[in-house]
């Protein structure tokens, strides 16, 4: 893959139209770099109704004329090979259309680069992202090889794998056996728990049950079990572990292998470019259904309800994102758990992270060992112990997260104020894409 982009001239960001895709597609626009967005006709009317189009900076009055100049909407690669548009919409009938080698031809003589995501990862990958990895000859932005870290029961080198292996802190697992009407834990968990399994109906999420203790879990599995919110089959793929109390927090980073090579001046003393590459972006949080509407009940009428005997299931699906900033102090428990990825994944999955990806935390308080206050940045501890505040790690995303669409039109805080301007996630992304062709660097981005 990097072999084939050091010959390409004039490459195009080829984009999956879901998840993150309206960020992703504003960001190359930004920069006025033309890109491809390719979906299924059932999905292609978002992309009709939020059209990225125009010049870098160019202030739209009239949208239909600019649109009308701009994009092009077809159902067919090579109708895209004289290049009269600066964004363009394919049609496909199956989003794995394009695995199919007369469109992997074309993709290929159009010099596209493929952006990841999550839906890109799942829609097109299949099992354990085999797919992109053996059948995909498209250069991709990013590492090919850690997209499937996701895939949290089909791959033995999962995200948790890498959390253990890095020393980053996150949930307790518990064992336990599936029984045959639910689930029996190893061991007489005293606190409260949560089980993520498989979704019964939406098959590519994970549905999720919280309890107080064991017996409460135990209880509550047989339940949904036999109501049918669970499937029993996939509780053998299920995963139990300890509830953390906390904020949930998304920390969207970015590394930049370009910058990795640059030259710092005074402040690579102190840190390596390395960590200075490893840029922190923003923040965000999520918002759940129907979770979020089942906590605006009292108290004493959420023990009540009976969500199976309604319509609406009780589930933690994610319907949106906000925006949040955090503690300043608390940086310093973000960038060691940032860069502590980054050399675990370039050891063990060379070349490892390039570009964007997402560390989903939730920030809880808790005891801790005391060592210096000064040396861990808190200067009002007692000694012996104190308390503080520890990003628990739930998730690991390598790759452009979905949170970042927060940041469309109004950029990411944290970088809005590294860079001076409105800096998205996908803006970030184009801005390197651009630099890295300036340099004739562009092989260091992909794999």
């Amino acid at each position: 893959m990097r072999e084939l982009v050091r010959r390409w001239r004039r490459p195009i960001p080829l984009i999956l139209g879901s998840h993150s895709a309206l960020d992703a597609a504003a960001g190359f626009r930004d920069y006025g770099i033309p890109y491809i967005i390719y979906t299924t006709r059932a999905r292609a009317h978002i992309y009709f109704r939020e059209p990225r189009v125009g010049y870098p900076n160019e202030y739209i009055e009239d949208l239909p004329a600019i649109v009308r100049r701009d994009l092009r909407v077809v159902e067919d690669f090579r109708d895209l090979r004289q290049r009269d548009w600066r964004g363009a919409i394919v049609l496909l009938d199956h989003y794995e259309d394009i695995l199919k080698k007369e469109i992997i031809d074309e993709l290929l003589e159009l010099e596209c680069v493929q952006v990841p995501n999550r839906a890109f990862s799942v829609y097109v990958g299949g099992y354990a992202c085999q797919r992109i990895e053996n059948n995909f000859p498209v250069p991709i932005l990013g590492s090919r090889g850690l997209l499937k870290i996701e895939n949290r029961e089909e791959v033995e080198k999962n995200y948790y794998w890498f959390l253990e292996k890095a020393g980053i802190p996150h949930p307790q697992a518990f064992e336990f056996e599936v029984t045959e009407k639910g689930i029996r834990l190893k061991e007489r968990v005293e606190t409260p728990i949560v089980l993520k399994a498989p979704h019964a109906t939406r098959r590519f999420e994970r549905g999720f049950v919280f309890a107080a203790d064991a017996d409460s879990l135990e209880a509550e599995v047989e339940r949904r079990v036999a109501s049918g919110e669970l499937l029993l089959e996939d509780l053998k793929h299920a995963r139990i572990e300890e509830y953390i109390p906390g904020v949930t927090a998304n920390f969207n980073f970015f590394y930049s292998p370009l910058n990795a090579e640059e030259n710092w001046g005074d402040v690579e003393r102190y840190v390596s470019r390395k960590r200075l590459a490893n840029e922190f972006l923003s923040i965000d949080e999520r918002r759940e259904t129907t979770h979020d509407g089942w906590l605006r009940l009292l108290a004493s009428e959420q023990l009540k309800v009976r969500w199976d005997k309604t319509r609406y299931p009780l589930t933690f699906e994610v319907t949106a994102h906000g925006l949040i900033s955090l503690r300043e102090s608390l940086l310093r428990k973000i960038y060691p758990i940032a860069d502590a990825l980054v050399d675990l994944f370039e050891k063990e999955e060379p070349p490892g992270i390039i570009g964007p990806y997402c560390i989903q935390t939730l920030i809880t308080f808790t005891e801790t060992p005391y060592v210096t206050g000064v040396e861990v940045g808190v200067y009002d501890a007692p000694s012996g112990t104190f308390h503080d505040f520890v990003p628990v790690v739930q998730d690991l995303a390598m790759r452009h997260g979905g949170g970042t669409n927060v940041h469309m039109g109004i950029g990411s805080q944290y970088a809005n104020t590294k860079y001076q301007r409105v800096m998205s996630t996908g803006q970030r992304l184009a801005l390197e894409f651009k630099r890295a062709i300036a340099k004739n660097k562009l092989d260091l981005l992909v794999t």
